[in-house]
């Protein structure tokens, strides 16, 4: 795996978030703030990033720490923040009335369109650019074959997390706190339905982030190839 400079990455992502946000103030200008509940979204999708980023620092001066487990534990909790914000797409069919009049689709349609795309893009990069950084750390302490086995699990419940916070209206706060209910929608989402949306997320989680690590990384293997 190629070993990233994470402070540019950091920089980058926070210049993203900040484009991201001040889209929003424009496109909030010229409509409404109805979708003001994307920051704390987006905010929730960098929660992740700062848990890897502790794991990938802490592992770099102390690798046989025992605090990398609860950072990883944490960090697979609110992971599903990342991808979850794709959802807030359902909110463009809940106010159709404002796109759609006599007919015509109205111009706010798609500054709100835009917009939410670029809020999802930011989530979802900040978030696979944790999972990558978290990768690096297992793979650098157990091996390529463990980093990706973290991977898989890293994907499977971030579908299942994505279905537990739209479906089942779930938030990461309460798996901390009400593991009650917790325990109760679990066993309510125990259906067909449940099982192949969450599989589904998950697949394409894995694709994308598939698609990232073969573009981080093949740059690197063109290199080595010309060494040899």
């Amino acid at each position: 795996m190629k070993e990233l400079n994470y402070r540019k990455v950091f920089l980058l992502l926070a210049g993203l978030t900040a484009a991201t946000l001040a889209v929003y103030g424009v496109v909030s200008e010229r409509t409404d703030n109805f979708y003001k509940f994307l920051i704390w979204n987006l905010f929730l999708a960098w929660v992740p990033f700062l848990f890897s980023l502790a794991a990938h620092v802490l592992y770099k001066h102390h690798p046989r720490s025992l605090l990398l487990l609860p950072l990883g534990a944490a960090w697979l909790v609110f992971f599903p923040n990342a991808p979850y914000i794709m959802t807030d797409l359902l909110h463009l069919t809940n106010r159709s009335a404002l796109y759609i009049v006599d007919g015509a689709v109205q111009s706010r349609f798609w500054y709100d369109l835009t917009m939410l795309l670029l809020f999802t893009w930011s989530a979802w990069l900040t978030g696979f650019f944790s999972l990558y950084q978290f990768q690096t750390v297992i793979w650098r302490k157990s091996g390529m074959a463990l980093s990706w086995v973290f991977v898989l699990v890293a994907c499977a419940l971030g579908g299942y997390g994505v279905l537990l916070g739209r479906v089942y209206r779930l938030n990461s706060w309460e798996v901390l706190t009400d593991r009650h209910r917790l325990y109760e929608l679990m066993l309510d989402s125990i259906n067909r339905q449940s099982v192949f949306f969450s599989f589904f997320i998950a697949i394409v989680l894995l694709v994308i982030y598939a698609t990232l690590y073969t573009l981080l990384n093949t740059r690197d293997s063109r290199e080595k190839s010309l060494r040899l």
